[in-house]
C-alpha cells in the first residue's frame, strides 16, 4: 500500500495542509480559516475536518493515511505532544494536540514547532537538501529558527533549543515581544524594521514615506531600492543585525547551510547579498568556506512539507525526525 502523510501548517488566521508523498512530493493541498477565537477545541476539531476534507479531496481514502504532521507556533512539548503556549492563538495553553488529533482521526500525529519542520522541509527537499548541519531563520512578523545537526532536527533538553531569534544582538537594546531586551526579533524582524524605521522618522529624518502611515516592511525595502536614505539606513542595519546573529550560531554549528525564509524574502537578491557581506566581514574564514547563505526554495510550502516528512520519518524509523 502506498503511504500518504498530511502536513499541517497551524497559523492564526489560516490552516495550511498538504497531502504529501514520503519521498516529499506534495500530492494535494487545502487552506482554510483558523477561526482561532473560537478557541482550542474549535480549531482542533477544524484540524480534523480539514484533514478530513483533504483526503476525500484527493479521492484516497482514510486508513491511506499513514501519519499526520502539525507545525505549530510558539513552543511545543514534543514527547507529550503538547502546544505549551501559541502567542497568536487564543487560549492555546497546555493544549494537548496529539492526542486530541489522534483520537478524532485515528491515525498517527506528531507535534513540531513550526520553525522546526520549516527547516526539516528545506533540508528533505529544498534549498539545504544533501547538507548534513544546517539551521533557518524565518523572517516574518518575528524571527523564528529551526536547526538540523547531522541530519536529524535539534530540540534541545525541553524543546527551546532553537529559539534563534532570541540571541542577544544588542545587550539592554530594544525590548522584544518575549519581554527581553536586544534580541535579533527586536531589530531585525519585518515588524521591528518599521519600528525602528517610525522611531527614527518621529526624531525627525526624512524620508520619501513620511506621508504613509500605514508603511510596510516592504515599503521601506522598496524605498532603500529607490534611494531613500533613510529606508537605506535601515536596511543596512537590518542586514548587519542579522549578520551579527548568523555569524554566532555559524560559530557554534559550523554549518553547511544557512536557509533564510519568510516574509521578508521580498526583499530579494540585493538584501540577502547585502547580509552576506557582514557575514563575511565578521565569521571565522574556515566557517564561512564551508558555508552558504540562500533563501529558501519552499517558501510557504516549507511547513507543510516538514511537517508531514517529520511525520513519516517518526512513522519509519519509530523514532523522532
Amino acid at each position: 500500500m502506498t503511504k500518504h502523510y498530511v502536513g499541517i501548517d497551524l497559523g492564526g488566521t489560516n490552516l495550511k495542509l498538504g497531502l504529501v508523498s514520503a519521498d516529499g512530493r506534495i500530492l494535494d493541498q487545502l487552506t482554510t480559516p483558523t477561526e482561532a477565537d473560537g478557541g482550542p477545541d474549535h480549531v482542533l476539531e477544524r484540524m480534523a475536518q480539514a484533514v478530513h476534507d483533504l483526503v476525500e479531496q484527493a479521492g484516497i481514502e482514510a486508513g491511506d493515511v499513514a501519519a499526520v504532521g502539525v507545525g505549530a507556533p510558539g513552543p511545543v512539548d514534543w514527547k507529550a505532544g503538547v502546544v505549551l503556549f501559541a502567542p497568536n492563538l487564543k487560549g492555546w495553553i497546555n493544549i494537548p494536540v496529539r492526542d486530541v488529533l489522534h483520537e478524532k482521526l485515528g491515525a498517527m500525529v506528531n507535534l513540531e514547532n513550526d520553525a522546526n519542520v520549516a527547516a526539516y522541509g528545506e533540508f528533505r527537499c529544498g534549498a539545504a537538501r544533501g547538507a548534513g548541519t544546517i539551521f533557518l531563520l524565518t523572517l516574518g512578523t518575528g524571527i523564528g529558527g529551526g536547526i538540523i545537526i547531522d541530519g536529524r532536527l535539534f530540540r534541545g533538553t525541553s524543546d527551546t533549543g532553537a529559539e534563534l531569534g532570541h540571541i542577544v544582538v544588542q545587550h539592554g537594546g530594544r525590548t522584544c515581544g518575549c519581554g527581553r531586551k536586544g534580541c535579533l526579533e527586536a531589530y531585525a524582524s519585518a515588524t521591528a524594521v518599521v519600528g525602528r524605521f517610525k522611531d527614527a522618522e518621529a526624531a525627525g529624518e526624512p524620508s520619501s514615506l513620511a506621508d504613509n502611515d500605514d508603511v510596510t516592511c516592504e515599503d521601506i525595502f522598496v524605498a532603500a531600492a529607490e534611494g531613500d536614505d533613510l529606508a537605506a539606513r535601515i536596511a543596512e542595519e537590518t542586514a548587519e543585525y542579522l549578520a551579527i546573529g548568523i555569524t554566532s550560531i555559524m560559530h557554534v554549528l559550523n554549518p553547511e547551510m544557512v536557509v533564510l525564509t519568510g516574509g521578508m524574502m521580498g526583499a530579494g537578491a540585493a538584501f540577502l547579498d547585502r547580509v552576506r557581506r557582514h557575514v563575511r566581514e565578521t565569521v571565522f574564514e574556515r566557517a564561512w568556506s564551508g558555508c552558504e547563505i540562500r533563501w529558501s526554495t519552499l517558501g510557504g510550502d516549507a511547513g507543510i512539507l516538514g511537517a508531514a516528512l517529520a511525520a513519516e520519518a517518526f512513522d519509519r524509523t519509530g523514532r523522532p525526525a
